[in-house]
């Protein structure tokens, strides 16, 4: 998108107030006008186009800075730029709720064991020959991680293996959560420390058949019992929820 379009969507403000900028560009990205890597006009052209100040317009794009939407890069070629969907903002609000307390190690299993499932069943459901390449070749390069004894290698693929059945189930909202949660969770593996786990070449293998077979409901009972024996394992302090079909 050009700066030229990108100017004629917005309209000049009445109140002048920072809020107004924030609320129009808000609804641009809302509408689609503005998308991901899409770079603002410059201060002073945004704030003659709005009628506002440029001090006006630095707050404003220093709020939406601050709630995750936009990005500021320097240089010549810097300026201000919608950001990819504010995740990182999400996965900081539960880095937050965990320190507070709000979020307990138990909230976080029930979640994972949960959304685990439902990605797994989906992702049987809706991958494609390329999710699957992916998949086969994480868990090739997990097991040549695990074979070279390269501990924090290996548990990045496995990490990494949930992402891509995130990606494979074809919901964007579950691939947040999904990422998130086990961003999460990888939080208390460096508090603990990084343990061998012998059972999780074995699973992910099992995990392949069911999705090259589509079975579902083995996929689903796959992952439960996965996440279950892992988490057990690094929060072995924290009560595992009934969680089931």
């Amino acid at each position: 998108m050009n700066e030229n379009s990108t100017l004629s969507a917005f309209k000049p403000v009445r109140r002048r107030t920072f809020e107004d900028v924030t609320s129009q560009i808000r609804e641009q990205i809302a509408q689609g006008a503005l998308r991901e890597g899409d770079r603002l006009p410059a201060e002073r052209v945004l704030a003659e186009t709005l009628g506002v100040s440029r001090n006006t317009v630095r707050e404003a794009l220093r709020s939406l800075e601050y709630a995750g939407l936009l990005t500021q890069k320097p240089g010549a070629s810097g300026g201000a730029y919608i950001a990819s969907g504010g995740v990182d903002v999400i996965r900081s609000a539960f880095d937050d709720l965990m320190s507070l307390g709000t979020i307990r190690a138990p909230d976080l299993i029930e979640a994972r064991i949960v959304i685990g499932r439902e990605v797994a069943r989906l992702a049987c459901e809706r991958h494609d020959a390329t999710d699957l390449a992916a998949l086969v070749d994480n868990v090739e390069k997990t097991h040549k991680a695990a074979e070279a004894g390269d501990l924090p290698l290996r548990v990045r693929y496995s990490l990494e293996f949930h992402k891509l059945m995130a990606l494979a189930a074809k919901n964007p909202v579950l691939t947040i959560m999904t990422n998130v949660l086990t961003d999460t969770t990888m939080k208390f593996v460096k508090a603990i420390g990084e343990m061998p786990n012998d059972f999780v070449l074995a699973s992910r293998k099992r995990m392949l058949e069911h999705l090259r077979h589509r079975n579902a409901d083995m996929a689903a009972d796959e992952a439960d019992a996965y996440l279950r024996t892992t988490l057990r394992s690094y929060l072995r302090d924290a009560q595992l929820p009934p969680v089931g079909r």
